[in-house]
């Protein structure tokens, strides 16, 4: 900590920040960094990317010093936080192991928000299901609720082993925009607490 800062608020600091003071912005970050790391990495669970994330947060805030007109410093950067988390979201492709993982989570969590997620998740998943027409969710219910190979599918309905794979494919592709949405949603409405 710089003793001439010691006692400044963040918004003061800010202000010397706008002038192109780097001792102002070397200790707004000594004093953030850490709370936006750990909000950010509780959304992530990837070191790197969460130290990544917040680093692009004051490197925008120093090139766009000038621009912005900050009254609540510490909101203004976990919006930021926020926002590029969720860019990340989107510009990720999410593999179906990370989103077991998230379910999982959901699964096991005592907290009660997490408790109503999981509870409107799989209420979504079981009105998904519904929609799919009857000869895919039933392919979908053999496949991922009964385990079968797509072999012992083809041969319970009387169906190709290849019809099997496109119903599959077809239905895969339809729940991982399922799931983004659903993931895209969680961080939208949990991720400023």
């Amino acid at each position: 900590m710089d003793p001439q800062f010691v006692s400044y608020t963040l918004e003061e600091l800010f202000l010397y920040i706008k002038e192109g003071d780097h001792r102002a912005f070397d200790e707004l970050y000594g004093r953030t960094w850490e709370e936006l790391y750990i909000k950010t990495y509780s959304k992530l669970k990837i070191e790197d990317l969460a130290k990544d994330i917040v680093q692009e947060v004051f490197v925008d805030l120093w090139n766009k010093r000038t621009e912005r007109n900050i009254d609540n410093v510490i909101a203004y950067l976990m919006q930021s936080v926020k926002f590029k988390v969720i860019d990340e979201f989107r510009r990720s492709k999410y593999k179906f192991v990370e989103i077991d993982n998230f379910i999982e989570q959901i699964r096991d969590s005592s907290d009660a928000d997490s408790q109503l997620i999981s509870k409107e998740f799989f209420s979504l998943l079981r009105q998904w299901t519904e929609t799919l027409p009857r000869k895919r969710r039933e392919i979908f219910r053999l496949k991922y609720e009964e385990d079968l190979s797509n072999k012992e599918i083809a041969e319970q309905l009387g169906v190709s082993v290849k019809t099997v794979q496109n119903q599959l494919l077809n239905s895969s592709f339809e729940l991982k925009l399922l799931l983004r949405n659903a993931l895209f949603t969680y961080f939208l409405l949990f991720f400023g607490r």
